[in-house]
């Protein structure tokens, strides 16, 4: 079918596209012939071009070179070249003006491990306090940058490095040295390079030798190297210097070395290695050799180095050659189509449904279609006998006449104007009107209408739809907005097309923003995936779905609704969009929220519960609920769904059946306090008695009828055996005390009577030793005068035990002595008159603080703690420092502390322990019976206190005792 569309074509069409061919093909010969040529001549001026930058580069290059010669014959010149002498050389170079691209100007210095020490002390006195030669560590030989200019920005990073220290620049540096010639590094990161901006680097060195010598072999240039005049280069600096603005035009790409690929590349024009690629149709690869190292260097056209006025001559020649075949082809081709396009346009007039009318400059009709006489019933030779005005616009729908110069058809053309979808009404032959579209088109030559096409539709059945349209849209509104619901609905996209007077008043939005807006955007932004997947779904299942999320409301505020939305289809059933009801359904969320949480939390309350638990229902006596603790008291067998009867065995249900039966009938609850009942707890175990605290409360429904029994009960088995237990050891406990209490009175008695007559016996043998030593004085010797002293020496002894035994029973009978306010320093002053006579003799000083003046206490006892106290810190002091005693009372959580704190001989650790023993002495120097502290400490802890030692030994020690008792206050 296609091949013969085209052979009808050609036959139609054949001298046309017979002159297009013989041009054409004539243009294609001129221009491949021109573009030879063009491309012989661009192939010789860019090879001339890439010579050139090469060129360009390598005199730049040995440029460089001539400025270090010239460094070297400074310090060949100088036997010293100080830093001074080095900037002013570099700045009187000029480097930045005269040199671009180069980095710097420096002096790299050579270091033997013992030169290390004086080389760094000598920098650093030069105003470098901070100088070092780095990377540090240990290495045959070192080198390091001292002379670098510019010495500032970049070039103050390379202060110090040792350049030696890494490969590629070591290997640069000992080419120079064995050669004394230049050489130049290969590829390198510069230390100016800061991170940003970064570019590939270069260096060239050039040798200078000790004492200016001038060595032949290559091992007394490695012994007499001194250091290296050298230049450090940023690549793309360089070769920006070097090529200048002349080579715009090509691509320029410098590797190190032989090898060309992305590692040995050093500079490129562009951000495309256009080497590897392989794409340019214009390369040369060049080769420099200079300082003993090797650059390649590719050179590529760009686009715009083709493009001058003889490279694009072929291409206008094809250009224009292909016009002149196209005009030729459409001029021959015009001719023949214009009498088919004639015939074409007369047939397309002919079966137009819309009526055609061309009207002369007088307004008579000079032609009309078919569809024109189909409409207004007139034919053509009718229509010419008066204006189109007069036939079929005379007159209104209400019969009255319409002035022609009324008529907006006539006023237009008056005003030479168009006029597009006019509505008018026309009156056919027979006198009938119609609803009519007009468009009217005058065509104006020479600045007046020759004549004017008018183009009428018959709408009048478009009227009559178009009015049934808006009268049930408005009935569909009406009923919409006064809708219980919020409604909306939405296009295929989901974009709004109409939303009733509930949404704007939910959301604040008007129909007009509303229009503009996707239904989703209402949405909250966790509920917009889950509805547009939703919406999707529904879309291809060509079904209805409903979905519950949140809306944004007009206070801000996000509401729960109910979306349930429709699907839309065209009388073909196409997809429309969705037509959506929505409801507000917070408070309906809500109420299940609260209702849901009740019931978890009950349900957790029953199951979690630290008690029995169980719901029996009415009328058939079945166990609803049984939390594990009540399952358990019958070891775990099913008894939620059974009767109470089938649940439980008569041994167990004894007593449990009549009583929940009796709430069940009379309403009332029961509760029954260590209640007896028979329980299982294994399944293959006995019963057994326990007891419980039981409540059995009947649950009512709105007529107060008996719905269910709550069984709620706690077991105290352990705590009835327990109170029975505790009876009987109360009972035990108390035969005991009552024991203790005899005993206790009796040893009391026995101490005391056993003082009480030992003071006699003793006092008469004191008489005798005293009578005796009265009758045999003079007689003695001196082996009897000792055993003498050692009988009375051991009745003192004797007298001071039993005068401790009755200080002890004279603490345990005063447990009870009354109490009265006391003043700290009066009760210490009290005890100083005692002890005065120790304290002047040991020039012991006594300081106090008392915070708390005053306390309630038995006025002996807390003048036997102060005297045990304060005598002691006297006694045990150390006999290298005055004695000093510090006493102090104050509040501490609910007790009044008193603490008595000395400097003097303190007591080991180890011995601590042993402090409040009766009869226990750690120091033997001094007098005493060791009963002190323990009757201190009977009488503390016997009032409901404490007391706390705190000592080091040679360091002193300090006693804290802890009052239980309310402290009086300073106005007592």
């Amino acid at each position: 079918m296609r091949l013969a569309k085209i052979a009808a074509f050609i036959q139609d069409h054949v001298i046309a596209i017979s002159s297009f061919l013989l041009i054409f093909l004539v243009t294609i010969f001129l221009y491949s012939e021109t573009k030879k040529k063009a491309a012989e001549r661009s192939e010789k001026l860019f090879e001339l071009r890439a010579d050139q930058a090469t060129q360009d580069i390598h005199k730049r290059l040995n440029d460089y070179i001539q400025i270090l010669i010239g460094g070297k014959a400074l310090f060949i010149a100088s036997d010293t070249v100080e830093r001074a002498a080095w900037h002013t050389y570099s700045k009187n170079l000029n480097l930045e003006e005269k040199y671009p691209g180069i980095q710097g100007l420096g002096y790299t210095h050579f270091i033997r491990p013992d030169e290390m020490e004086a080389h760094v002390r000598q920098i650093r006195k030069e105003g470098f306090p901070d100088y070092k030669v780095v990377p540090e560590g240990k290495r045959p030989i070192y080198s390091s940058i001292i002379y670098l200019e510019p010495f500032t920005a970049r070039n103050l990073r390379a202060f110090g490095f040792d350049m030696f220290s890494e490969p590629i620049r070591q290997s640069a540096m000992r080419i120079a040295r064995d050669t004394k010639q230049p050489a130049m590094s290969g590829k390198v990161r510069l230390r100016q390079e800061t991170g940003k901006d970064e570019q590939a680097g270069f260096l060239i060195y050039l040798p200078v030798y000790r004492n200016n010598a001038d060595p032949e072999t290559i091992q007394e240039r490695q012994y007499l190297i001194k250091g290296f005049i050298y230049s450090p280069f940023r690549a793309k600096d360089f070769m920006s210097y070097a090529l200048g603005d002349d080579y715009g035009d090509i691509d320029i790409e410098v590797y190190d070395g032989t090898t060309m690929n992305k590692e040995s590349l050093l500079y490129s024009t562009d951000s495309v290695l256009h080497y590897s690629s392989n794409k340019a149709r214009l390369s040369k690869t060049n080769t420099i050799t200079i300082a003993n190292n090797t650059w390649r260097i590719y050179s590529t056209a760009k686009p715009s180095f083709v493009q001058t006025s003889d490279a694009g001559l072929p291409y206008f020649i094809l250009l224009g050659g292909s016009i002149i075949s196209f005009l030729m082809f459409f001029i021959i081709w015009s001719l023949s189509s214009t009498r088919r396009s004639n015939r074409l346009k007369q047939t397309i007039t002919d079966n137009a449904t819309a009526a055609l009318f061309i009207l002369d400059s007088r307004g008579y009709c000079t032609f009309m279609n078919p569809a024109a006489e189909e409409m207004t019933g007139y034919s053509f030779e009718e229509m010419q006998q008066q204006s189109l005005h007069d036939m079929i616009h005379h007159k209104h729908p209400d019969g009255s006449e319409f002035e022609e110069e009324d008529c907006p058809i006539r006023k237009a053309l008056k005003q030479k104007q168009a006029i597009r979808a006019l509505e008018e009404v026309f009156v056919r032959k027979d006198g009938s009107y119609f609803d009519a579209m007009c468009a009217v088109q005058p065509i104006i030559e020479n600045d007046s209408i020759s004549y004017t096409i008018i183009e009428v539709r018959d709408i009048t059945d478009e009227k009559r739809t178009q009015q049934a349209i808006i009268e049930s849209e408005a009935r569909f509104r009406a009923m919409a907005d006064n809708a219980p619901v919020i409604i909306a609905i939405t296009d295929e996209t989901g974009h709004f097309i109409y939303v009733n007077k509930q949404w704007i008043d939910f959301t604040g939005n008007s129909l007009k923003d509303t229009l503009s807006r996707q239904w989703v955007s209402y949405l909250h932004a966790e509920d917009r995936e889950y509805a547009a997947q939703k919406r999707i779904k529904a879309v291809e299942d060509g079904v209805s779905f409903r979905m519950e999320l949140r809306m944004l409301r007009l206070d801000g505020q996000y509401r729960w609704v109910a979306i349930t939305s429709t699907p839309r289809f065209d009388v073909d059933g196409g997809f429309m969009g969705h037509i959506s009801s929505i409801i507000d359904i917070t408070e309906i969320k809500e109420a299940e929220r609260r209702v849901k949480q009740n019931a978890e939390l009950l349900q957790k309350l029953f199951l979690e519960v630290p008690a029995l638990v169980g719901l029996v229902r009415a009328p058939d006596m079945q166990y609803v609920l049984a939390n594990p603790l009540y399952r358990s008291l019958y070891g775990n067998r099913p008894l939620v769904g059974r009767t109470i009867y089938e649940a439980h065995n008569e041994r167990e249900g004894d007593g449990f059946f009549m009583k929940i039966e009796e709430v069940f009938s009379t309403g009332k609850p029961y509760v029954g306090n260590e209640v007896p009942v028979t329980i299982t707890p294994t399944s293959n175990g006995p019963a057994i008695e326990a007891y419980f605290n039981l409540v059995y409360q009947p649950l009512k429904d709105l007529n107060g009828n008996v719905e269910a029994v709550l069984v709620f009960a706690i077991e105290v088995t352990e705590l009835v055996t327990a109170r029975s237990g505790l009876l009987a050891a109360n009972d035990e406990l108390s035969d005991k005390n009552n024991e203790l209490l005899r005993i206790n009175s009796d040893l009391d008695n026995f101490v005391y009577t056993a003082s009480h007559d030992l003071k006699s016996p003793i006092a008469n043998i004191e008489g005798l030793v005293i009578m005796l030593r009265d009758i045999l004085q003079g007689k003695l010797d001196s082996e009897d005068e000792k055993v003498l002293d050692m009988v009375t020496n051991s009745i003192n002894k004797l007298k001071g035990t039993i005068a401790d035994l009755t200080e002890i029973t004279k603490v345990q009978k005063e447990l009870q002595s009354k109490v009265e306010p006391l003043r700290f320093d009066d009760i210490l002053k009290d005890v100083l008159i005692d002890i005065n006579g120790l304290v002047d003799d040991t020039g012991t000083q006594i300081k106090t603080s008392f915070e708390v003046d005053a306390i309630l206490y038995a006025r002996k006892n807390l003048r036997s703690i102060m005297y045990n106290l304060v005598s002691n810190a006297v006694k045990y002091r150390s006999p290298d420092r005055t004695p000093e005693v510090a006493i102090s009372t104050y509040r501490q959580d609910d007790y009044v502390v008193l603490e008595v704190a000395d400097n003097g001989l303190g007591i080991k650790k180890e011995h601590q322990h042993k402090l409040f023993s009766m009869f226990k002495r750690l120091h033997t120097h001094v007098e005493g019976t060791g009963i002190g502290l323990y009757i201190v400490k009977r009488i503390i802890e016997n009032n409901g206190g404490k007391i706390k030692v705190d000592s080091d030994h040679g360091v002193g020690t300090t006693f804290r005792v802890y009052f239980k008792e309310i402290p009086v206050e300073e106005t007592v």
